[in-house]
């Protein structure tokens, strides 16, 4: 009876040790960035605006948490995404926060917006290599810090205020 329950109990600590490990690998599959004009990079370049905020993703095995906030918008939000290129490169949309893509409305001056990203809401960009409903490359350039969310605006159709989404709990 000893020896059953000593291998019960070394094969949970086993299987704990293992999921540990996955789960620090994967930084917990959770991902931040801060955003603000600093960071904008298309048109003008940077943006000086008090407008801020902050996107916080859970991946998950077949969806991404999200939950975008920001404050303080000088001009009405337009829409939010999160957009494929390392930090200071523009580049396409991967999926929508808000806005557009069967998404709500985003709101100004401040937002707090929380939803899924399912499969179906990975809309690309196909010409840099990830195709509509391509899931595990959208988690892949996640997770490769390949990856930032963007805050549009009317008077800054490309972008009011942005940042690089990373594995660490925020930019580096």
């Amino acid at each position: 009876m000893r020896k059953l329950i000593l291998a019960i109990a070394l094969a949970a600590a086993a299987s704990l040790t293992v999921v540990a490990a996955v789960a620090i690998a994967d930084g917990g599959g959770s991902h931040r960035a801060n955003l603000d004009g600093y960071q904008e990079v298309v048109g003008p370049g940077s943006i000086s605006t008090i407008g801020h905020g902050t996107l916080r993703l859970r991946v998950e095995s077949d969806r991404i948490h999200f939950r975008l906030r920001y404050f303080d918008m000088e001009n009405p939000v337009t829409v939010a995404h999160i957009h494929l290129a390392q930090r200071h490169v523009g580049g396409g949309v991967i999926a929508f926060l808000c806005g557009g893509g069967g998404e709500d409305p985003c709101t100004s001056p401040n937002g707090d917006i929380s939803g899924f990203i399912t499969p179906p809401e990975i809309i690309g960009p196909s010409g840099q290599g990830i195709e509509p409903g391509s899931f595990g490359e959208a988690v892949r350039a996640i997770r490769a810090g390949a990856t930032y969310a963007n805050v549009h605006s009317s008077r800054w159709p490309m972008g009011e205020i942005r940042g690089q989404i990373s594995g660490r709990g925020g930019d580096d």
